[in-house]
């Protein structure tokens, strides 16, 4: 009876969560208020259908929809209107630092508050390295300008609205301390999770130490690419992110050491989880975890029987009142989604198993149950997070169930490890036998992942639309078997059968249209940056690997799916990030013999990244050679030539240019070398007449000169470029100058991926 008290919640607090979506993803903002009324309206109606708990059911129902509409629609007006109306204004200001700072591509970041009230809410200063050095609380003076929140480089996105920061600012000078409130209470929880990362980085190696501050406060900068990649392959990311997962073990370790006592434990965990939901940064995650342990405790003390439905929607509620726009959070839509899922899935998928897993003697059946568990877990989980991995990520873990089988089975153990010794580092010297516990279970974790990451077709890459059809087909299967109850035992397994054939055929397709040619050139879109594969028999090289879209992950899923394997080398034109930046997160999941470099000449701006390059290939053990002169490196049927940097100075001349060439078809790139160094390369190497060209410079004004043009005729040109860019790429000089010379003109921001193919007879399709 009492859980049924409880369900009017359930109902209002989904219901809110919906209309706050409506907003975000389809209301205009003219149209909320009005959408608010009709649905208050609609609460007479609603009234008198049905019978008493229909009736009570739809009024919630229109009141939490009509809720969730009004409450987004006035937080929009207070917080962040106000904001979007200052941006492009510039003015002086004072600000007080809310948390510590971070490195960004630009100098620093961090989250401020304005003082004088002006502005409600949150924002983003990005300014120099010296925010590195404030204190939560400080402040300072600075004139900055304001940009919006909502609009990045034109289009509308919710990567800060979602966090809760609602403006942003720009310093445009120096910083002026002021009076400040650093080292009070309310910025406690900051300063201990600082002190916790700075323990852990004492106690373990680093790469350990990246995963403990990673699972203790769900801050991942110290993962390396190598973990952050071994993770996400295996779907093991979760574990880092701080949930419901984390929650659940510090309420057993807390439970376990007041004996069990009921209500000590209540009265424990609420404020101790309440502390470390603010140490963990007060993600939609931590917070959703919270809100449902902590009901799951006092209900009981409340005379009330514990309802995970209601305690989920609660949760929910109460994270949309603090910030309605935290419904657009990848963080709260997952962590939403993998609660639902196993309340919902998990006890039948358990059943399930158990029917068709027979008992086992001893000791075995407790581990018999403990697999069986965890696959119903993350089966349950990966029913409703799949699509939204899909979306956002592009990728979907086919081993994540198997990855729990063998991590979760330890994880409370390195949970709690990991929390105490890491603690008491931040005021004791901690023996290192007892450190040698939570890195034993850290390298354990990372271990399997790597393992995981290395299993073939262990996952699906949504790189195009047969990848999102065979995901609508597995659920449509999942629904007939679901709907089907009276069916066979057996109809589970033949919809697995069947998704698996499917999945199978899908992966063969990529596979199959790129065999029987010469040469295979792929224009890979990385955003604004530049990748360019080119295959022939069973050799493969990449020039480039750097841009806006996780470059070293799309050239690695482009490889996966055409089954090319490893790199036999990876060119490097110049050190720029759009063309070098990507190099890391590639090595991290695909093996490369060989890095071909320019060497520096003049350009010691940047001696960093070149120095980055080389830590890289350390790492990696990948052999590396400067090109000084023309060099031919082998390429199957097909020759590549790359040519040795012909200008000093800039980075962008002192790089390298390449040459494929296929029997009568030749394909050319030149980096970013603009139009003198282009009339250097024909001066000094005899250039055939090509078929295509990539682009130089993203399409820059300053490349693609009409002597290059005039030297090489090429047929057909290829740019590089991402839909949000702030150089004005293509440039319209640029493109006259093509279109004059005849190109029919390819471009990756609005066709993807860009696929040529030659054929033995040469000529490119």
């Amino acid at each position: 009876m009492e859980q049924v008290l409880m369900r009017p919640l359930l109902v209002f607090g989904l219901a809110f969560g919906g209309g706050t979506a409506l907003c975000q993803y389809l209301l205009p903002a003219a149209v909320r208020p009005w959408t608010a009324l009709v649905l208050f309206a609609l609460l007479v109606p609603a009234g008198l259908l049905g019978g008493r708990r229909e009736r009570r059911a739809a009024r919630l129902l229109c009141a939490g929809l009509a809720s969730g509409v009004l409450w987004y629609a006035g937080y929009a007006g207070l917080f962040l209107a106000p904001a979007e109306a200052l941006a492009g204004a510039e003015d002086t200001v004072t600000v007080e630092v809310i948390d510590y700072a971070e490195e960004s591509g630009f100098g620093s970041r961090c989250r401020v508050r304005l003082t004088d009230g002006s502005l409600r809410g949150e924002g983003m200063f990005f300014g120099s390295a010296a925010l590195l050095d404030l204190e939560p609380g400080d402040r300072f003076t600075s004139r900055a300008k304001f940009y919006s929140a909502v609009t990045l480089a034109g289009e509308a996105r919710s990567t800060y609205t979602s966090r809760g920061v609602f403006f942003r600012l720009y310093g445009k000078g120096d910083m002026t301390p002021v009076p400040g409130r650093a080292g009070r209470l309310r910025y406690l929880p900051q300063r201990l999770a600082k002190a916790l990362r700075e323990s852990a980085e004492g106690l373990y190696s680093p790469r350990a130490a990246g995963l403990v501050t990673a699972l203790l406060t769900g801050e991942r900068e110290g993962l390396d690419q190598q973990s952050e990649a071994d993770l996400a392959e295996s779907g093991l990311m979760h574990i880092t992110a701080v949930s419901g997962l984390h929650c659940g073990f510090l309420a057993l370790l807390l439970s376990a050491l007041v004996l069990r006592r009921r209500h000590l434990t209540a009265l424990l965990v609420c404020p101790a989880l309440l502390g470390y939901v603010l140490a963990a940064g007060s993600s939609p995650s931590v917070v959703r975890a919270w809100g449902m342990v902590s009901l799951a405790f006092l209900a009981p003390l409340l005379g009330r029987e514990a309802d995970a439905p209601t305690s989920l929607a609660a949760a929910l509620l109460g994270i949309l009142i603090l910030d309605p726009f935290a419904i657009a959070s990848v963080s709260l839509q997952l962590s939403f989604g993998a609660a639902a899922g196993l309340l919902l899935f998990s006890p039948g998928i358990h059943r399930v198993l158990s029917a068709r897993c027979p008992k086992l003697p001893g000791m075995l059946d407790s581990a018999r149950r403990f697999v069986i568990a965890a696959l119903a877990a993350g089966l349950a989980v990966l029913i409703p997070t799949a699509p939204l991995s899909a979306y956002y990520f592009g990728t979907l873990s086919l081993v994540s169930p198997l990855s729990s089988v063998l991590v979760l089975w330890m994880a409370p153990a390195l949970f709690a490890a990991a929390l105490i010794v890491t603690a008491l580092g931040m005021v004791l010297p901690v023996p290192g036998v007892l450190a040698a516990v939570p890195e034993a279970l850290a390298r354990y974790v990372l271990a399997v992942a790597h393992a995981l990451a290395k299993i073939p077709g262990h996952s699906v890459r949504f790189t195009g639309p047969a990848a999102v059809w065979w995901l609508a087909l597995v659920y449509v299967l999942l629904a007939v078997c679901l709907l089907d109850r009276g069916g066979s035992r057996r109809r589970y397994l033949t919809a697995f059968a069947a998704a698996a054939v499917c999945l199978a055929a899908m992966r063969a397709l990529p596979v199959r249209a790129v065999r029987g040619g010469t040469l295979t050139a792929v224009a890979v879109d990385v955003g604004q940056g530049a990748a360019a594969l080119l295959h022939s028999g069973d050799f493969t090289a990449l020039v480039d690997c750097g841009g806006t879209d996780r470059p070293g992950s799309a050239v690695a899923d482009i490889l996966e799916a055409y089954g090319w394997g490893g790199l036999d080398a990876v060119v490097l034109t110049h050190y720029h990030e759009d063309h070098a930046g990507g190099l890391g997160e590639l090595l991290a999941r695909v093996e490369v013999e060989t890095l071909l470099l320019p060497q520096l000449r003049e350009s010691e701006g940047q001696a960093a990244l070149q120095r980055e390059v080389l830590a890289l290939a350390e790492e990696h053990g990948v052999g590396v050679s400067y090109v000084e002169e023309p060099r031919e490196a082998p390429l199957g049927e097909a020759a590549l030539t790359v040519y040795p940097p012909l200008s000093a100075g800039d980075a962008n001349e002192e790089g390298l240019s390449v040459l494929c060439t296929a029997g009568a078809f030749d394909l050319l790139i030149t980096g970013d070398m603009a139009a003198s160094t282009e009339r250097e390369l024909i001066a000094a190497y005899g250039l055939p007449d090509i078929e295509v060209l990539f682009v130089g410079h993203h399409g820059s004004k300053f490349s693609t000169s009409e002597e290059l043009l005039e030297a090489v005729t090429p047929e057909a040109g290829v740019i590089s470029v991402g839909t949000r860019n702030t150089f004005g790429h293509p440039a319209r000089e640029a493109m006259e100058r093509m279109a004059f010379a005849g190109m029919t003109l390819y471009r990756t921001d609005e066709q993807g991926d860009i696929i040529i193919q030659v054929h033995e007879r040469g000529d490119g399709t």
